[in-house]
């Protein structure tokens, strides 16, 4: 295969992702993270917020540092109909009665699709972002990787404090702490959709998202399908036994 035929299939992929309803695709989204938080219900207001900073989080964190409300809005700011899907479908997911929606959320082909809509517009912001920091701050290579990395890790750094005050952080430190996946991943993201674009060149903007997001979602996909994480960033944060330095590798 050329290379012109492999930059006409990311060209499909972009026009193809660019069709999908952002509605539909934010409903999926909120579907899913709303599903991380259920057993906070009985807290219900802390699992409202907190589902709604790991949904908007990156998207609002990385407007904040912009600066610039009408390239980089927050969105719930923008658009009455964001708060109202996030809203419905939190709820349709943590009181539905019966938990009829939540079972059936939790159906392999259902979750995929809401998985799909996450990496879908987690993939779209982590790139519309950098584009813009490159506009706004050019030749400055940090900038866009640190911007990029923060819109792709969505509200994972904003989220580990609350939970931690309230008593609920479980599990590994929080991601400011030890970066779990979200942060890896989005940096490799950035690392990715900035070397091809504005490094290299060798992609356009619309072939490079169209990349990134088909990695993103196939890799959410098969994951689920094999029940196991399939981290491919983990053996890149692993220190040594003393502490002393971070490699990569086992």
């Amino acid at each position: 295969m050329s290379k012109a035929d492999v930059l006409g299939v990311f060209n499909q992929l972009a026009g193809f992702y660019d069709s999908l309803p952002f509605e539909w695709l934010l409903v999926g989204h909120c579907l899913l993270v709303s599903s991380w938080f259920t057993r906070l219900k009985d807290r219900f207001l802390l699992c409202y917020w907190v589902g709604l900073l790991a949904a908007f989080g990156g998207g609002v964190v990385s407007a904040l540092l912009l600066q610039d409300p009408a390239k980089a809005p927050i969105a719930l700011f923008a658009d009455n109909k964001v708060g109202v899907i996030w809203t419905t479908c939190w709820w349709l997911i943590t009181f539905f009665p019966y938990n009829l929606v939540e079972r059936t959320h939790q159906l392999l082909p259902v979750r995929l699709v809401t998985k799909a809509s996450l990496n879908i517009l987690r993939a779209g912001v982590m790139a519309s972002r950098i584009d813009l920091v490159v506009a706004k701050f050019p030749g400055v290579v940090a900038a866009p990787l640190v911007v990029g990395t923060i819109a792709a890790s969505g509200g994972k750094f904003t989220i580990d404090g609350v939970l931690a005050v309230c008593g609920e952080l479980t599990g590994a430190p929080g991601e400011a702490v030890v970066p779990g996946f979200a942060f890896r991943s989005g940096f490799l993201g950035s690392v990715i959709y900035y070397g091809a674009v504005y490094v290299l060149g060798s992609l356009s903007r619309a072939e490079a998202k169209a990349l990134i997001i088909t990695l993103f979602v196939a890799h959410g996909v098969f994951a689920d399908i094999v029940g196991q994480p399939l981290d491919y960033t983990s053996n890149c944060h692993k220190p040594p036994l003393n502490h002393t330095a971070v490699v990569c590798g086992d």
